[in-house]
């Protein structure tokens, strides 16, 4: 039985390394190219860490599959590089990964050879040749959840009596029932965000949008209180949500997808993911007659654009502002 003291434990400082871990587990002669292009998106194009997790992941994966298959390694495996090689393994990914994956990794492709070109081992005609993914905006409908399945999510973990963590559970779930918040944002949540006395929540801004600063509604304040007073471990952590077990350090958001995951599943609902509750809480807004700049502040977006996908849902305003086909006029 493997210990527990080995379990990776999520954090921002983990975050920080899986870069440099993912990298180590890349094939030998890869490792060092491939920390170069590391320190390059870090220090030259001074990206995010999420990004730059991203961007080696793939990045990784590339050019081990590339190298395999042509029995070369390091710079020697870039210069040897066609058109024909990006194709074959672009056409072989995409059997086995969906269509944002093949977006993400032609994304790292195109940051990685534009990399190689700086550093003269590829022809600027490399990086132009990655295939492109046609995607048309605001051509999908938000794929949020149903008011039965929230309403059957939030009474079947109210009524459950199972796991240590269901209190902790139900409050982060209310939260982004009530708020339409990120998983992020959840997970970032401190005790110093939660003012009890004037009874308002703040949520930290997220991707260069806004904080969002809410009224702590009194069902929202009695699922933190109840969760801070019965289950929270003892600890001297600033953030609300912490694992149960130890190290007692902050849940992270993929934690939060898998918990959301397992009460769905527990619920007899179909596999929910927090930004599911997030598409809920904005289609609620908008039957309501909310409109969209109350929706974009809300959700703590500075761009009207980023919630016009909304507008496509509310079928019922549509109807109302329809023109009825005009008929040929008769002599």
């Amino acid at each position: 039985m493997k210990s527990s003291s080995k379990r990776r434990v999520w954090s921002p400082e983990s975050e920080r390394a899986y870069a440099p871990q993912r990298i180590s587990r890349a094939a030998a002669g890869n490792q060092q190219m491939l920390l170069s292009f590391r320190r390059w998106l870090t220090d030259e194009r001074g990206l995010a860490t999420a990004t730059i997790t991203a961007y080696i992941g793939s990045a990784c994966t590339f050019v081990d599959a590339v190298a395999e298959r042509s029995g070369r390694t390091g710079v020697a495996v870039v210069r040897s590089l066609s058109v024909r090689s990006m194709e074959v393994f672009f056409v072989e990914y995409g059997k086995t990964h969906s269509m944002y994956a093949r977006r993400n990794m032609a994304t790292a492709m195109r940051s990685f050879l534009e990399f190689a070109v700086l550093r003269g081992w590829t022809h600027r005609e490399m990086a132009d040749s990655v295939p492109s993914l046609i995607g048309y905006r605001l051509s999908d409908l938000p794929r949020g959840a149903s008011d039965e399945q929230v309403a059957k999510l939030l009474a079947g973990m109210q009524a459950s009596e199972f796991g240590r963590c269901r209190l902790r559970d139900c409050a982060i779930v209310w939260l982004l029932v009530t708020y339409g918040v990120r998983r992020s944002q959840v997970s970032a949540l401190r005790l110093a965000d939660i003012d009890w006395s004037q009874r308002t929540i703040e949520f930290a801004a997220h991707k260069g949008g806004k904080a969002v600063h809410q009224t702590l509604t009194p069902a929202t304040a009695q699922k933190l209180s109840e969760y801070l007073r019965r289950q929270r471990p003892e600890s001297e952590s600033e953030y609300v949500f912490l694992r149960h077990r130890r190290p007692h350090t902050r849940l992270s958001p993929t934690a939060i997808t898998v918990m959301l995951a397992a009460w769905a599943q527990r619920c007899g609902l179909p596999r929910l993911h927090p930004h599911a509750l997030r598409h809920a809480f904005a289609t609620r807004l908008l039957r309501t007659g909310q409109p969209i700049k109350t929706i974009a502040d809300l959700l703590g977006h500075r761009s009207l654009g980023a919630v016009s996908i909304y507008a496509k849902v509310d079928f019922a305003r549509l109807i109302e502002v329809a023109v009825e086909w005009p008929e040929e006029a008769t002599p």
